[in-house]
């Protein structure tokens, strides 16, 4: 039976290996293995173990989750998660190939980027840069990745797939003796795809923190030949546009900014203003972080299709093992210097001129209007609003969310030349 095992396990780790040759014969970045030490995660099992789950109140027994994380859902989530095997997740994630390499920037000087990717060994094979959000990681593409490895071959694969750990997230590094901003981690991520061998061109997505960046890149880099978004906030009091003739779809949506905005959106002005404060309460319990960003991973998802509790316990393992949530909050202090949503997560417009792609998923917290967006960006070239999914789209809805980007490619590639 073992040998069975091993058998599958080695067939397995192949496909994904088939993937693994860096293009041009770039050299610099180098193969990396996830591997969390024993002892970290007996000191995650103590300390969660010893972790107190919070007395019952009114707020904390309110089961619709009005009030934030229930006191109920936390304690099955415990009892949960000191059974979580995250060994069998760090064997997901090594399926596919993982590298390293050390990305020099002038502001911040050099800086480890984690990135996980599928390339192609097609000569005209495309360049696309998949960017994750908070709190996410480069682990919402994992299903997308799977669909990739067994919808192609090395040899058939008509991109490169390329979806790094952000700056400071994960398994990338960052700076502490300056304040990263969200210009210095574009930069970096252009530099990140000019190292790999893109200097011709690529095509950037991104949701939540990466659809800022992307809009950053749509303008900041020449690289970048076409742009594609599954959030788009609105940049500037200008983009806030009339609404006395938007469809009743749109209403909902312009009433789902506004709710979130009045309920739900306080963490981004606790995470810009005070991110030393959250950063080492969040840091220092497990079953705190856990508070925190489940939150998150039970409101904002499409409702109708939750993420798995086994899901949810694998993105905070990993945001605890890596360190991830005090080094992430960066994003957030643009928005909290100014006091108000004026270039939510990208400190400039988006380009107006390459090729920009939107797709809209019906419980994303922030939406733009499709009549806004065709208004605001002449270059809106491919617009679809799917009819499932919420803020993690990629995660959620992994052959829809890629569905919508291999439309959108296959509409903007001929205005790509590379």
């Amino acid at each position: 039976m073992w040998s069975n095992i091993l058998l599958v396990c080695l067939a397995f780790f192949r496909v994904g290996n088939a993937f693994g040759s860096l293009p041009h014969g770039n050299s610099a970045a180098k193969p990396f293995t996830l591997q969390v030490t024993d002892g970290q995660i007996q000191e995650f099992k103590s300390l969660l173990s010893a972790s107190k789950v919070g007395p019952e109140t009114w707020y904390t027994n309110h089961g619709d989750g009005q009030f934030g994380t229930t006191r109920e859902w936390l304690a099955g989530a415990k009892k949960a998660w000191l059974k979580h095997d995250w060994r069998k997740q760090e064997r997901r994630v090594n399926s596919f190939p993982n590298f390293k390499v050390v990305v020099e920037n002038e502001a911040v000087g050099a800086t480890s980027i984690h990135f996980t990717a599928l390339f192609s060994k097609r000569k005209d094979a495309l360049p696309l840069l998949f960017l994750h959000g908070w709190p996410g990681s480069f682990l919402e593409f994992l299903p997308v990745l799977d669909i990739l490895k067994n919808k192609y071959t090395p040899e058939t694969l008509p991109y490169h797939v390329i979806v790094p750990s952000l700056p400071h997230f994960g398994l990338s590094g960052g700076p502490i003796d300056v304040e990263l901003t969200m210009m210095d981690a574009a930069q970096l991520m252009n530099q990140l795809m000019l190292d790999l061998g893109f200097g011709k061109g690529y095509v950037v997505q991104g949701g939540d923190v990466g659809s800022g960046l992307a809009r950053i890149l749509s303008v900041l880099s020449p690289e970048v030949k076409a742009f594609h978004v599954n959030m788009l906030a609105p940049g500037s009091p200008e983009e806030f546009l009339s609404t006395d003739n938007i469809t009743q779809a749109e209403q909902e949506h312009v009433e789902r900014m506004d709710v979130f905005a009045s309920t739900g959106s306080a963490y981004i002005f606790e995470h810009g203003q005070r991110p030393s404060t959250v950063g080492l309460m969040l840091s220092s319990n497990p079953l705190a972080m856990l508070t925190w960003i489940g939150e998150k991973l039970i409101e904002w998802p499409d409702r109708r299709y939750p993420l798995s509790l086994d899901t949810m316990l694998t993105l905070v393992s990993f945001y605890w093992y890596t360190d991830t949530l005090p080094r992430s909050l960066y994003p957030y202090r643009a928005i909290a210097a100014s006091g108000n949503w004026d270039g939510l997560l990208s400190p400039i417009p988006a380009s107006k001129e390459k090729p920009f792609g939107y797709s809209v998923f019906p419980s994303e917290i922030i939406v733009l209007p499709e009549s806004w967006a065709k208004q605001i960006y002449p270059n809106l070239v491919y617009y679809r609003r799917n009819e499932k999914g919420g803020h993690f789209a990629a995660l959620e809805q992994p052959t829809l969310f890629l569905e919508n980007v291999e439309e959108f490619l296959h509409i903007a590639r001929p205005a790509i030349q590379l």
